[in-house]
């Protein structure tokens, strides 16, 4: 089954209109060892966890007017749907994902032996990391409950493993994609209409954000701009 959706992606991607994604994807970079289908089905995995991600975003933004206030200002500035032209709206998304992380577990395989306080690791060892216990971690971020998205106006944030779209040599390749599309779609919304956040009504500025928060719950009154 796998290689049948390999098979049906490939005769996509070999019709594809060249000035389409699929079609720069068919052209870019091809080598006899390139397998643009191979790619797809990541991309289209990622596109999941983008959509709900753009909707807590909104209702991160609808719960704080003021940053959504500058988000306005670049949208209605922007001579490009690039993130490079919105960097608030793309910290917003970051930030976003560092509050409530679609992929809350991340998986990794040791290389080496390791020494640790309580012991010795050994090669090969599978690993699981958490990605909330750092990315919500009172003890060492002060903001580690609150909307805090000029953490990413400039770049990845050091000192602390903040990961978002995991990180090292096996980061999320659809990583530029999603904050593309999600930038966009935000850039969207907020161009033509004003957000109210009907439910839940416990994300409020100044207050500590919920650790989870269900997108299918969230509910929005849009108020047009025309």
């Amino acid at each position: 089954m796998r290689q049948q959706l390999l098979d049906r992606i490939r005769s996509y991607l070999s019709r594809a209109d060249p000035d389409s994604l699929a079609g720069v994807m068919e052209q870019t970079h091809a080598t006899s060892r390139t397998a643009p289908e191979q790619q797809v089905p990541q991309w289209l995995f990622a596109f999941d966890p983008a959509g709900l991600t753009t909707f807590r975003t909104l209702a991160l933004l609808a719960s704080h007017p003021e940053y959504a206030r500058h988000v306005r200002e670049e949208i209605g500035s922007r001579h490009s749907v690039s993130t490079e032209y919105m960097p608030h709206a793309r910290a917003a998304v970051l930030e976003s994902l560092r509050l409530w992380p679609t992929t809350p577990f991340v998986l990794r395989q040791s290389t080496t032996v390791t020494a640790w306080e309580t012991g010795i690791l050994p090669a090969d060892t599978s690993i699981l990391i958490f990605t909330p216990f750092f990315h919500r971690d009172d003890q060492h971020l002060p903001y580690a409950d609150r909307f805090s998205p000029d953490l990413w106006r400039n770049t990845q944030p050091q000192g602390w493993p903040l990961i978002p779209f995991s990180e090292g040599p096996a980061t999320c390749p659809g990583r530029n994609l999603v904050l593309l599309v999600s930038t966009a779609l935000l850039a969207a919304i907020l161009d033509r209409a004003r957000v109210r956040l009907k439910r839940p009504t416990r994300l409020m500025a100044g207050q500590p954000l919920p650790a989870t928060l269900n997108h299918f719950g969230l509910r929005f009154e849009l108020k047009s701009l025309c």
